[in-house]
């Protein structure tokens, strides 16, 4: 199967008109709608999609109509091709409830677990809204335990929000980190997939291989004492798995050159 791998779009409809900040700098940046066409009209002049997983970060503290927006925008621009996500720090699970899953709205963990032929994809919720580095909590450790176990019969490939690598980013990794990695070094973990970074990175711990995608929007570089320039930059990873087995993988990214804006972070 081919597996097309994006995260951190952080799309609104309508963005904050703010001057300063960090929310002055998202109001600047170009919609990454653009960017994500981009990124699509690549890779489907090289391969077929036949599996879209996007790792968190869908909206930028989105509405209900932001998630419903992109969810048909996903859909007209890919058409029937499975569509796997998982929320971000940015993301608002009522919001997405109700929004991209035309459900009841809810704060509960979005988890789910989907079967394929060759493989099974785990996505678990290690988000919470507001809290940049994620949780997992015990419930969360159960769920994902209990799934684990239950589906020992084909590799799996996992997909969170948060990066579970300290040497890979300046940003701290998700607290548990070192809790979920000995959890999953003893299943058929195929590959442990995250954004949150907007970094590309490869990585390997006890055999299993974790991938961070770039984001789709944004990327920030610390110039010291507090200072972070913004890029457009974006990018994405592919992977093809044949017989549960991963063949290639490759990380595509886009640099345009423009400068969004230097942010203070410590002001």
């Amino acid at each position: 199967m081919n597996i097309l791998h994006i995260s951190d779009i952080h799309f609104r409809q309508v963005y904050d008109q703010v001057e300063t900040g960090y929310k002055g700098m998202i109001a600047k940046m170009d919609n990454p709608l653009l960017q994500l066409r981009k990124s699509l009209a690549d890779i489907k002049n090289k391969q077929e999609i036949e599996l879209l997983l996007i790792s968190g970060d869908l909206t930028e503290d989105g509405e209900v109509s932001d998630y419903s927006f992109l969810k048909e925008w996903l859909c007209h621009e890919i058409g029937d091709i499975p569509i796997i996500v998982t929320l971000g720090n940015h993301d608002i699970k009522a919001n997405f409830y109700q929004g991209w899953l035309k459900e009841d709205p809810s704060g509960k963990p979005y988890n789910t677990v989907v079967t394929f032929e060759d493989f099974n994809v785990i996505s678990f919720d290690s988000s919470i809204h507001g809290r940049p580095d994620g949780q997992m909590t015990d419930g969360q450790f159960k769920w994902l335990q209990e799934q684990l176990e239950k589906h020992q019969e084909k590799p799996v490939i996992l997909m969170t929000h948060h990066h579970v690598l300290k040497q890979q980013s300046s940003m701290p990794p998700l607290p548990e980190a070192k809790k979920l990695l000995k959890l999953i070094s003893g299943y058929p973990v195929l590959c442990l997939l995250n954004g949150h970074t907007h970094h590309v990175y490869q990585g390997n711990v006890n055999g299993i291989h974790s991938y961070t995608a770039d984001g789709m929007s944004f990327v920030g570089e610390e110039e010291g004492q507090g200072n972070i320039r913004f890029e457009q930059r974006f990018g994405y990873n592919f992977y093809r798995v044949r017989h549960g087995v991963m063949i290639s993988q490759i990380s595509e990214s886009f640099f345009t050159g423009k400068i969004i804006a230097r942010v203070d972070i410590i002001e």
